[in-house]
């Protein structure tokens, strides 16, 4: 959307009406500050915008000018019968002031009149949102906030523009973009600075950069085994793989900056990337693209390099560039025979090209007089006929609708960019010009950066498709987007990326069947009666922009991981200040890792290249509503670049948050001594012939992860013969090694009758390790998108070792035969099974049967290609399989899905070609010979139903469930959808939100497949059966983590009066607290342990009585009681907190070990895994120090130590924690008291403690921060449950739940805390925090309190 044109607002308090007048005016857009569209200008000049005008008393149509009717500045865009709209402009630049402009109608202002007052803004000043830093996504780069500048200001600036780029992120952002010719020389520089031209007066603005981040001036980096391949640099090059260097850094940072840079051309750069090793021991490539002939000269800097030294490095490029063609042009009738469809067809002969065919794809397009066309690509055997790459004929038939506004079409092939034969057809149908009216516009948000949008369209002659040029590529919407009506009147609904593609100010394009163009802009308005809904695609837009000052609570659900030889997956945890600008923002998360940047295709190697290219599959956050988070359950790649583990946030197409802005806190590290993302390599080539078969021998080498598959492209130079070899590990030739390196057979077949010679040579090859690195090599570019920028990178190339000799790569057979067939082979019969379709239905399968014949044989081992064509020459290829032969004939077929709306209503176009003799002649067939021989040519598509619900794609989902969301269409008249998987059907909610899309809720969780089908309730309407395969995630802790950290509590304030309790029971330590003498205990080593006698075990349950006599003739004796109990076992979401499933233990074993030790055994049973649960119970009755999970503890003179051991436990989740919930209690039978609790950090021990009292006497539990997970220290968690389990308190009985929270874990855990009994100095009472009292506890003097006798302890386990 064009961002300087002005939004309609209609009918807003804006709005003049003046009374008596005979129209009334309003600004629709009410946007009245502007800023100047470069920031040299002084001036703004305003955007065009829209008035209303709506007729009072006069009927004639009004005309709207600027200042009186000597004004051209207002131009008639839509009109009703009682209004109009127009389009005006200002005539004249506004300078950095206010300015009013009066619009009148009919030049009279009395009839009505409009003033708009306007205000033009200008710089203001400059804030460093971020600071120059590193990504290998955008290199170098900051941001600054612009005060004063708009997102479309151009910023003018004094540098030469290819030092930097400016690019807008949002009103007054921009992020700077800082490219190798500016950077290398200011490695140095604490600041970078950029100086623009602000109305004539230059403006430097300074972004601090921290050096020690990225250059270690103490660094003895070191750039050592330098190889560059070829050795000298001498190659030949076909617009693809130049030469490629690899070196070792031992630079002790983790990305050091190591530009490679063409000398002669300060922007053409590239960035070795890392491949293996360790930090300090790095392996890098890169590659010096091939952009001219003959000598390059390329600098590879490193940290100890100054900005005007490095290593040189020499390159000799010898481009091959293919044969020009001859251009000429031929005229051909259009066959009008059959009623739906008309065709004509190009003959070419070799005389016609005059270049011997080497197997390039190729281009062909139809070009329109005024439209733009969009090219095609394909490669032998389409279109050839007859003879061989060295004397071939081509014949294509190309459908057309026998009318069009155009006077005549031209077909054009050619190969790269030269010019080639052109086919013009007269055509005598022509007929005046039409064009389609795009009745309605809407977009709506679904998910995940998705927006659907939606048109509503007229057309006389029916909607072609819809194009619009996004990412500089011409998109296209064809006919399957019709959800509803038909292609003349008609609703298309498409699925539209607002990430991928972003917002777009160019053209949308309608193109009808008359090839009739509609341009419509963005920002235009469809109709009168709604003037606010515009044309526009959808961008996703932000409330802030200071998400890098918003964002906090980073953390990880493991933030140390080990991906050596294993994946892992782990969960993003975060939050923002303002969460209520994010909360409803979709956020992707994406790694940025060396392996995950390769799988993305990342390339912006080339300074301001349009093209940068990176394509990740995202995460999305999860908003957890309870905790106020965002999560993101991620996987990291096994083997990955050892360190901080890159990863951003992505908000929009031009907003994202990069891990490498944020602080050293925030970071995930990973540990990995198997670093590796590199693909295999051949590390040696024997030619292979023999009397049965020829080929190559390769020495597959990949030394860290090794070889998993691959397969390699074999085509014949003379016949085009095809042979795809697939490869695997397990193919290793015998004796010779394994997947690290090994010896593999690549062959064919040797045919001693063949009667051709002709060499047989590797097209295309591509190499997969057992992790997924992938190297690939390919002689030509095979489609367009490898004619992107990225395809100059020839250091993913497996035969890196054979750069300067690709002979290696052929082998040659010989003419056994003595003879040579000149005779292309015959095609004897050729049908389809159906001569219509109805392309919108669920049965779009269609079989091919045909027969070829050849005297002295057809190759048996190449299979003949059927291809359909609509009407826009996109075509589907069918390969056939042989289903009988003899020496002379092969009979073929071939079975394919049509996709869905393929061209219709004119039909489709069948042409077969590829059928191979042992002569070393191909023929192939087009639509007009198969039509003239009487043979299927066509299929006839004017059916289209949009009512039948057919399911194209869906939504990620992974293996916890939840909502599912499918994308196809005929939804609308569905309302019940059934999903199996792993032998269970159900039908979860589903909300049909379009005819295109579907949510479904409550997906239940697993790990297998998902397959959806849609009905209605009589199920008399079915849709397709789909297949989902959900993302599995295993969130185990990583198998080799490094030790967990002590858990440390924070320094305390010594508490007391006296401080700590005197010099004989404690003293106050500096950042600790206080620190007590045996037996004192507490924050304030105010309460004594009570030394009693050991009780006796209870055989029939873990119950433990103590008895405490101490009469004292001056009080009243009364008895307290304590319980310490194991209430339960609680599986727990770990995200948001809530109770999955909870487990009461009925039955309970005893045993003794000791006179000291009870042990206490339980099962349960979840998920059919039975669980063991052992308490063992140890008295203490001198003080002991003992040794737990790598930490010592003092136990106190009786004291009671819990150790309680669980075997492996079935989780119902990955996602989900176990718990283990113990009960506290005291209380006591005497009246008019008080209790109370306290929960916390003890000071020296780095636990929790609780404490719950009633009077002066207290029970005291310590609760340690550490558990046994797995065999491993692990931190745990301890959490108080009385608000979630009502536990329950009054003035003399305290009860407490504490949960001890041991994670996910899979085979065993063991937890330790402990409890004694206290005698307080200090009653509770009415003061006390957290105390709870009798209406006459107040009068209990301390005297009172402290004659209370301590009856009994009892502690025992119970469900």
């Amino acid at each position: 959307m064009c961002k300087f044109e002005i939004i309609i607002l209609f009918l807003l308090s804006f709005i003049i009406i003046i009374k008596g007048q005979d129209y009334s005016l309003s600004y629709l857009d009410n946007i009245n500050t502007f800023y100047p569209a470069t920031t040299s200008d002084s001036f703004c000049k305003p955007p065009q915008f829209f008035i209303f005008v709506k007729i009072i008393k006069e009927t004639a149509n009004p005309i709207i000018a600027l200042n009186g009717p000597a004004s051209q500045s207002c131009v008639f865009v839509i009109k009703n019968s009682n209004s109009s709209i127009f389009r005006c402009y200002e005539n004249q630049n506004i300078n950095f002031s206010s300015y009013s402009s009066i619009y009148f109608v009919n030049g009279d202002s009395s009839k009505g009149s409009l003033s708009i007052n306007y205000e033009c803004k200008r710089y203001g000043s400059i804030e460093i949102i971020q600071e120059v830093t590193w990504s290998t996504i955008h290199k170098f780069s900051s941001i600054a906030k612009l005060d004063g500048f708009s997102d479309t200001t151009t910023i003018s600036v004094f540098d030469k523009s290819y030092l930097f780029e400016i690019k807008p992120l949002g009103p007054n952002y921009f992020r700077i973009l800082y490219y190798e010719a500016y950077y290398i020389p200011r490695l140095s520089n604490p600041f970078w600075e950029i100086t623009f031209i602000n109305s004539g007066t230059n403006v430097t603005f300074s972004t601090p950069y921290n050096i020690t981040k990225f250059k270690n001036h103490n660094s003895q980096e070191e750039i050592v085994d330098l190889i560059q391949f070829p050795k000298d640099g001498t190659c030949k090059v076909s617009y693809v793989f130049g030469s490629v260097i690899k070196f070792r850094s031992t630079s002790s940072l983790q990305t050091p900056i190591n530009p490679l840079t063409l000398n002669s051309n300060p922007i053409i750069s590239s960035l070795p990337r890392p491949i293996s090793g360790s930090i300090g021991n790095i392996t890098y490539i890169g590659y010096l693209t091939a952009f001219s002939n003959n000598l390059q000269s390329y600098t590879l800097y490193n940290e100890k390099n100054s900005s005007s030294l490095g290593i040189q490095i020499k390159t000799n490029y010898s481009i091959i560039y293919p044969s020009s063609l001859i251009h000429s042009v031929k005229y051909t009738n259009v066959d009008n025979s059959t009623s739906s469809m008309s065709l004509y067809t190009l003959e070419l002969l070799y005389s016609d090209f005059n270049f011997y065919y080497d197997s390039q794809w190729y281009v062909y397009f139809i070009n329109l007089v005024g439209i733009s066309t969009e090219n095609k690509y394909q490669v032998f055997p389409f279109g050839f006929s007859s003879g061989n790459n060295s004397n071939y004929n081509l014949k294509i038939s190309v459908p057309t609708r026998g009318f069009s506004r155009n006077a005549y079409f031209t077909l054009q092939m050619s190969d790269y960019n030269n010019a080639g034969p052109e086919l013009r057809a007269s055509n005598p149908n022509f007929v005046n010009v039409s064009f389609t009216t795009l009745k309605a516009f809407q977009t709506i948000y679904l998910n995940n950066f998705k927006y659907l949008i939606r048109f509503t369209i007229s057309d006389t002659y029916g909607l072609n498709y819809i194009e619009t040029i996004l990412n500089n590529k011409p998109i296209r919407f064809h006919v399957e987007s019709l959800i509803s009506g038909d292609i003349k009147n008609g609703v298309f609904e498409i699925l539209y990326d607002a990430v991928e593609y972003g917002p777009t100010n160019n053209l949308i394009v309608f193109y009808n069947h008359l090839d009739a163009t509609s341009l419509i802009s963005q920002n235009q308005i469809i109709s009168i009666d709604t003037p606010n809904a515009r044309i526009g695609f959808p961008s996703i837009q932000l409330q802030s922009f200071e998400h890098l000052k918003d964002i906090k609570d980073i953390s990880f659900l493991f933030n140390e991981v080990n991906v050596t030889d294993q994946t892992v997956d782990n969960i993003i945890y975060f939050g923002f200040n303002n969460i209520e600008k994010y909360k409803n923002l979709p956020i992707g998360f994406t790694l940025v890792d060396p392996r995950t940047l390769q799988d993305g295709q990342l390339f912006n190697g080339i300074n301001g290249y349009s093209s940068f290219v990176f394509n990740p599959v995202y995460s999305f956050a999860v908003w957890d509503e309870s905790n106020s988070r965002f999560y993101i359950k991620f996987r990291i790649p096994a083997n990955t670049s050892p360190g901080v583990l890159d990863w951003m946030l992505v908000f929009n197409k031009e907003n994202y948050l990069l891990n490498t802005q944020l602080s050293d806190v925030n970071q995930l590290t990973v540990l990995s001594s198997k670093f590796d993302s590199y693909g295999p390599i051949v590390t040696n080539i024997i030619k292979y012939p023999n009397s049965k078969t020829i080929g190559w021998i390769f020495t597959i080498e990949d030394e860290i992860n090794g070889f998993k598959d691959g397969y390699v492209t074999i085509r014949g130079s003379i016949d085009s013969s095809l042979y795809n070899i697939t490869l695997k590990s397990t193919d290793v030739m015998a004796s010779s090694g394994d997947k690290f390196k090994g010896d593999y057979l690549i062959s064919i077949p040797y045919l001693l009758n063949d009667c051709v010679s002709q060499n047989y040579e590797i097209y295309y090859a591509v190499l997969t390790d057992t992790f997924g690195n992938i190297n690939r090599y390919y002689k030509y570019n095979t489609n367009i998108e490898l004619s992107s920028p990225g395809s100059w990178d020839s250091s993913a190339n497996p035969f890196i070792n054979f750069l300067n000799d690709t002979s290696v790569l052929q082998v040659s057979t010989l003419n056994l035969c003595a003879k040579t067939d000149s005779t292309p082979p015959e095609l004897k019969s050729f049908s389809a099974s159906r001569s219509s379709m109805d392309v919108g239905s669920l049965d779009r399968v269609i079989t091919f049967n045909f027969s070829a014949h050849d005297l002295d044989g057809l190759k048996s081992d190449q299979y003949p290609i059927v291809y359909i064509m609509d009407i826009n020459l996109r075509i589907h290829e069918c390969i056939s399989m042989i289903d009988r032969k003899n020496s002379t004939d092969i009979e073929y077929s071939c079975i394919m899905e049509v996709p869905i709306g393929f061209s219709h209503p004119y039909g489709f176009l069948i042409s077969v070609y590829g059928f191979i003799n042992r002569g070393g002649s191909y023929s192939g067939f087009s639509s007009s010979e198969l039509k003239n021989s009487g043979f299927s040519w066509f299929v006839e598509t004017k059916e289209f139903s949009v009512t039948q619900p057919i399911i194209t794609d869906s939504s990620g989902i992974d293996n916890d469930g939840g909502n599912l969301w499918l994308y196809g269409r005929g939804f609308i008249s569905t309302n019940k959808v059934i999903l199996s998987s792993n032998g269970e059907s159900y039908s979860p909610p589903m909300t049909v939100l379009s005819e295109s899309v579907i949510l479904i809720s409550n997906v239940k969780s697993t790990n297998k497949s998902i397959i959806a089908q849609l009905s209605n309730i009589q199920s008399t309407i079915l849709s397709n059966l789909f297949t989902i395969i959900p993302t599995v995630y295993n969130f185990n802790p990583p198998s080799t983590p490094t030790p967990t950290p002590l858990p440390t509590n924070k320094p305390q304030i010594c508490l007391g009066n006296p401080v700590c309790g005197g010099s004989n029971q404690g003293y106050c330590k500096e950042n600790v607290g206080c620190v007590c003498y045996s037996p004192f205990v507490g924050l304030d080593c105010a309460s004594k342990i009570i030394i009693v006698p050991q009780p006796k075990p209870n055989e029939d349950k873990p119950t433990t009585v103590i008895n405490n006599n101490n009469n004292s003739s001056n009080f009243n004796d009364y008895q307290v009681t304590s319980n310490i109990s194991i209430i339960a076992i609680r599986e727990v979401n770990s995200i948001n907190g809530e109770q999955v499933k909870i487990h009461y233990i009925d039955k309970w074993y005893y045993s003794s070990s000791s006179p000291t030790v009870s042990n206490y055994l339980a099962t349960i049973i979840n998920n059919n895994v039975t669980t063991t649960i052992n308490a063992t119970l140890e008295w203490f009755e001198n003080k002991r120090n003992i040794t737990f999970a790598n930490q010592e503890l003092i136990m106190n003179p009786s004291t009671i130590k819990y150790t309680v051991e669980l075997s492996s436990y079935g989780f119902s989740s990955n996602l989900n924690n176990l718990q283990v919930i113990i009960e506290a209690q005291i209380q006591s039978n005497e009246n008019d008291i008080c209790s109370g609790k306290e929960f916390g950090d003890t000071t020296i021990d780095n636990s929790n403690y609780i404490k719950l009292q009633v009077s002066s006497n207290s029970i005291y539990g310590r609760f340690l921060k550490r558990g046994i997970i797995d065999g491993k220290t692990i931190t745990i968690n301890n959490e108080l449950l009385d608000s979630k389990l009502n536990s329950i308190s009054n003035e003399n009985n305290v009860q407490s739940y504490i949960g001890i929270v041991i994670g996910h874990y899979e085979t065993s855990v063991v937890i330790d805390p402990d409890f004694s009994l206290l005698l307080d100095n200090q009653a509770v009472n009415s003061d006390s925090p957290n105390s709870i009292c009798s209406s006459s506890s107040s009068s209990l003097t301390k005297g009172q309190l402290a004659g209370i006798i301590i009856v009994s302890l009892v502690l025992y386990i119970y469900t």
